[in-house]
């Protein structure tokens, strides 16, 4: 299951979900009903899985177009059966169950009795199971507890037979942890190239380069301002490249005063000054050759983005999502 919620974490629903419909996957996970559509309105047909709670003015959507969305309460699950009965067909759903992210799904205590209610309702098929794992990436002990419990649960509930798919990895679950009794993965991350476990970053590539272009080049005199608040001063003459991006196209603020630096020409030059929402400032004093037009790596094959979340104090995936529809997502074969 190829997890393009989000926008694909920012690199694009429609392009990226084209682009993936050519491998053999079983399904797309998306957020929400607007994401479902959009895929289908892209014109890809991979069978859709909605990863959180649905809404109830959603559900007839749901089962019409023939998404299929994960079961959290008996209240959803009565109203599918009764919406599948309308149509005279059964509708697939899979049940969602809570071993420790405590987001959604139905909790382990009388996991068997909701099964039994579940299974009562006729026009409902439970075509599979699946949990999350809130903590792969941060504690191992505890993931390693929670995968036997989600085993056992699929033990105790029938077996691996009694549901077609079994899924519990997102992408740190699946680089690090053994898959148990699961027959189907959920990677979201790891498709764009970043491990959340940084041991396995050297086995991918990523996949968005975010770049700018230098807009302005000046020489400005020691004891110079630089940016909002004047929080950076130069300490000597300094050439100062301006670069036609900032926060209201997604790149972080909060690397301001971090020691955060760009990538041009394939050389690294320091962020100086607040970040603003649509330029930035950085040192190119230490070459004569940057021009402006220049091409401005903020993150990329030599700049990881990962980089800039632990200097901004947030995560990959924030970063991704964050850049905004202004920033121009160019494609290449």
């Amino acid at each position: 299951m190829a997890v393009v919620k989000a926008g694909a974490y920012g690199h694009g629903l429609d392009e990226i979900a084209r682009a993936l419909a050519t491998e053999d996957l079983a399904f797309f996970g998306v957020a929400n009903v607007r994401e479902a559509r959009q895929i289908r309105h892209a014109g890809v047909s991979t069978r859709i899985y909605l990863l959180g709670p649905t809404w109830s003015a959603e559900r007839a959507e749901i089962v019409a177009c023939g998404w299929t969305p994960c079961v959290s309460s008996i209240e959803e699950a009565r109203e599918f059966n009764q919406l599948a009965a309308a149509r005279g067909t059964r509708f697939k759903v899979h049940l969602a169950v809570d071993t420790g992210m405590g987001r959604g799904g139905f909790v382990e205590d009388g996991l068997s009795a909701t099964m039994a209610a579940l299974e009562g309702f006729e026009w409902l098929e439970i075509e599979g199971i699946g949990s999350h794992l809130p903590s792969a990436d941060e504690d191992e002990p505890f993931t390693r507890r929670q995968m036997a419990r989600f085993d056992a649960i699929i033990h105790d509930l029938g077996g691996s037979s009694r549901f077609r798919w079994r899924h519990l990895s997102n992408s740190a679950g699946i680089l690090g942890y053994p898959n148990g009794a699961c027959n189907l993965a959920r990677p979201g991350l790891m498709l764009y190239g970043i491990s959340p476990l940084p041991k396995f970053q050297q086995l991918l590539r990523n996949v968005m380069t975010l770049k700018s272009r230098i807009t302005l080049l000046r020489d400005l005199p020691a004891g110079h301002g630089v940016s909002y608040g004047r929080a950076f001063v130069t300490s000597r003459p300094t050439r100062v490249a301006t670069v036609g991006i900032g926060y209201g196209d997604g790149y972080p603020r909060q690397v301001s005063g971090q020691g955060a630096e760009v990538c041009i020409a394939g050389r690294r030059f320091p962020i100086i000054g607040r970040v603003t929402m649509d330029q930035m400032m950085v040192d190119v004093s230490a070459s004569e050759s940057v021009a402006e037009g220049d091409e401005v790596e903020l993150f990329g094959p030599h700049l990881p983005v990962s980089e800039i979340a632990d200097l901004a104090q947030t995560i990959v995936w924030e970063i991704l999502t964050g850049i905004t529809p202004r920033v121009m997502r160019c494609y290449h074969e």
